[in-house]
């Protein structure tokens, strides 16, 4: 008798806890599903697209600071500052306002690669 009211028991926790799950599941699908309506990595807003003035200030600043465009990584306008913002693929971060006068970055900074011949790290034969 024990045994049957404890099977039933454990039944009836294992339902409820099944049940438990299901509307769990649901509503992390729900907020999955807000989230991939809120969040769409395919659209740019328009809001960070770059304007025809702006795209120019960038192309202005590349040729000051001596960057190709290929050597960018990211560019962005700052309306409050208005000037441009300029990542480059040696890790600068280069800002601009027309007219300013700048000097051109090294290119280490512009394209990350090292060209000084370095000191090897373990000696060479002996002689």
């Amino acid at each position: 008798m024990a045994k049957a009211k404890d099977l039933e028991k454990k039944e009836k926790e294992l339902d409820a806890r099944e049940k438990r799950i299901a509307t769990d599941e649901k509503a992390v699908e729900e907020v999955k599903a807000s989230l991939r309506a809120d969040v769409s990595i395919d659209s740019v807003p328009e809001e960070l697209e770059l304007t025809k003035e702006q795209k120019k200030l960038v192309a202005e600043a590349c040729e000051a600071y001596g960057i190709q465009e290929k050597y960018v990584l990211k560019a962005r306008y700052d309306p409050e500052a208005k000037q441009a913002v300029i990542i480059t693929h040696g890790g600068a971060k280069v800002r601009f306002r027309a007219g300013d006068k700048v000097v051109p970055l090294e290119a280490v900074r512009v394209d990350g690669i090292i060209r000084k011949k370095m000191k090897p790290l373990t000696p060479g034969p002996k002689k």
